[in-house]
C-alpha cells in the first residue's frame, strides 16, 4: 500500500509538522517540485546546475593558468625559453622607434655549431637583425663567414640600413676574414637574380642562412605619409615600394565593389565585410576616400558603440588596413613564391628562418614548408635538392642529433627534401612583449635543407 502513495501525497507527508523533526529541507524545496512535474525533471535541473558550476570552475582554472608563466597552458603557446637581455637587444635597434623582433632566437638559429659562410637578409628594414649578425662577436664566432647580402624594396629603409651596416663593417675586423657585404634595393622575390648578380658561384654552391622578417618596420608604421597607420592621418598610400603604381585609395575608389569585398574578406578576415564594402562604395558618391583619417571615420561611423566601443572599431580598422596593405603589395602571392625561391637558393644543410605577424602569413609559411620538405612542385618552382625525391610522406619525429646540437629545437618534421626545425612556431617571451608590444603576434618558423 505504501508503494501506491502518489508523489503529491508523499510531499504532504514530508511537509507535515510531525515529519519536520526527522527531515530538514531548504525553504524553497516544495516550490521546486510541483505535483504535475515528474521527479526526473528536478534531478535534471540539479544535474545542469552541477555542470554549469563545473564549467565555471574549469574556466577559472584556465584563466589562472594563463596568469602563471610556468603553467603547461603557456608552454603550448611555444613561448621562447631564451633568457631575454633587454640592454643587448636595444643595442641593435633604434631606441626611439624600432626594436628587432625575436633577435635572440634568430641568432640561435644561425649560431655555432651551425656553419654560416654566407647569409642573406631578405628584409633589411632598419637592419636590426643584420647588425646583430654583422656584430663583431658574431663574426668572430663565424670566422668562416665570407658573404653577406641585404635586400629591401623600401628605399628609405635601404638607405638607413646601408649606412648602418657600412659603419659596422668599418668598425669590425670583418675585412680581415675576407667578409664582403652587399646591400641592394630589391624585393626578396628576386633573390635568385640578386645572388647571381653578386656571385654566380654562390648561387651554385648555395647559401647557408636566409632570414625573412615579414613585419613592417616601426619607422614605416610611424611615418604618417606612408599611409600604413590608422592612428595618424595621412594619404592612403600603403606602398612598400614607392615606385609601384597601385595605392590603397585606388582600391577603395576604383575597384569593383565585389573585389573590394573580396579583399576585406580574404585578406582582412573581416566578418562584416559586406556592409563595409557597401559603405565604401557609397562614399565614392561624395568624392571617395583619400586619407587614412577619412577611412577611419567611415569605420567608426559604422561600428556600433555597444559592440566593443573604441576597441571594437580599432580591431575593425586594423583588419581593413591589413587587407588593403596586402592587396596593394600583393604580399601573399609574393610570399609563397619567394619561399620556394629562397629554399632553392640554400646549400645542403642551409637554413631559412621566417618571422610572420598574422595568421594569413603564418598559414602560408607553415603549408609551404610542409610542401617543400616533400619535394612538391608548385607555381613553376620545383624544389631543388641534392637528395630525396617526390611523393615521400613526411615523418614527424624528434631528431635527437639536432636537439643535442641546438637547444632551441624541440620537435622536428622530416621530409625527403628538408626538415622543419619548428614543428610549432617560436613566439616571443613575456619579457620581450613588455618591451615591445608589437611582437605579440610574431611567429618564427625554420626549415633546413637536406
Amino acid at each position: 500500500m505504501a508503494r501506491a502513495v502518489s508523489a503529491a501525497a508523499s510531499l504532504k507527508l514530508l511537509a507535515s509538522p510531525s515529519s519536520a523533526i526527522f527531515f530538514k529541507f531548504p525553504p524553497n524545496f516544495l516550490f521546486s517540485i510541483s505535483p504535475a512535474a515528474p521527479f526526473s525533471t528536478f534531478c535534471s535541473k540539479k544535474k545542469k546546475k552541477r555542470e554549469k558550476e563545473k564549467g565555471q570552475k574549469k574556466t577559472t582554472t584556465v584563466t589562472a593558468a594563463f596568469a602563471k608563466p610556468n603553467m603547461e597552458v603557456l608552454k603550448r603557446r611555444t613561448r621562447s625559453e631564451k633568457e631575454f637581455d633587454e640592454d643587448y637587444i636595444k643595442n641593435f635597434g633604434d631606441k626611439y622607434s624600432h626594436i628587432p623582433v625575436l633577435l635572440g632566437e634568430v641568432l640561435d638559429v644561425f649560431s655555432p655549431p651551425f656553419r654560416l659562410r654566407s647569409f642573406v637578409d631578405c628584409t633589411l628594414g632598419a637592419a636590426g637583425h643584420s647588425s646583430a649578425i654583422y656584430n663583431q662577436q658574431i663574426i668572430q664566432d663565424h670566422p668562416e663567414m665570407q658573404s653577406y647580402i641585404g635586400l629591401d624594396v623600401d628605399p628609405i629603409a635601404h638607405e638607413k640600413a646601408q649606412s648602418r651596416i657600412n659603419s659596422l663593417l668599418n668598425s669590425t675586423p670583418g675585412s680581415s676574414f675576407g667578409l664582403k657585404g652587399c646591400m641592394l634595393l630589391k624585393n626578396f622575390k628576386d633573390i635568385k637574380q640578386v645572388i647571381r648578380q653578386v656571385d654566380e658561384k654562390l648561387l651554385k654552391s648555395g647559401v647557408d642562412g636566409i632570414l625573412m622578417d615579414l613585419g613592417m618596420s616601426s619607422m614605416q608604421v610611424d611615418d604618417a605619409g606612408r599611409g600604413f597607420s590608422m592612428l595618424n592621418d595621412g594619404p592612403l598610400d600603403m606602398r612598400m615600394n614607392p615606385a609601384a603604381t597601385l595605392k590603397g585609395e585606388d582600391i577603395l575608389n576604383s575597384w569593383p565593389a565585389a573585389e573590394v569585398g573580396r579583399v576585406l574578406r580574404e585578406y582582412g578576415e573581416e566578418s562584416n565585410w559586406y556592409f563595409l564594402q557597401n559603405k565604401i562604395v557609397e562614399a565614392r558618391q561624395e568624392g571617395g576616400l583619400h586619407s587614412t583619417g577619412e577611412l577611419v571615420d567611415l569605420i567608426r561611423s559604422m561600428t556600433s558603440r555597444v559592440k566593443g566601443g573604441r576597441q571594437g572599431w580599432i580591431k575593425t580598422a586594423a583588419r581593413v588596413f591589413q587587407a588593403l596593405r596586402i592587396a596593394v603589395n600583393d604580399e601573399l602571392k609574393t610570399l609563397e613564391d619567394s619561399l620556394y625561391s629562397c629554399f632553392n637558393c640554400l646549400g645542403p644543410g642551409g637554413r631559412l628562418a621566417v618571422i610572420s605577424f598574422h595568421s594569413l602569413e603564418d598559414r602560408i609559411v607553415k603549408q609551404t614548408f610542409l610542401s617543400i620538405i616533400d619535394g612538391i612542385q608548385r607555381k613553376g618552382e620545383r624544389v631543388d635538392c641534392d637528395k630525396g625525391g617526390h611523393g615521400a610522406e613526411p615523418t614527424k619525429i624528434s631528431d635527437d642529433d639536432l636537439v643535442k646540437k641546438d637547444a632551441w629545437i624541440k620537435h622536428v618534421v622530416k621530409g625527403s627534401s628538408g626538415t622543419i626545425l619548428t614543428k610549432r612556431p617560436i613566439t616571443a617571451s613575456l619579457e620581450e612583449e613588455k618591451l615591445n608590444p608589437r611582437c605579440r603576434s610574431a611567429k618564427l618558423r625554420v626549415i633546413q635543407k637536406v
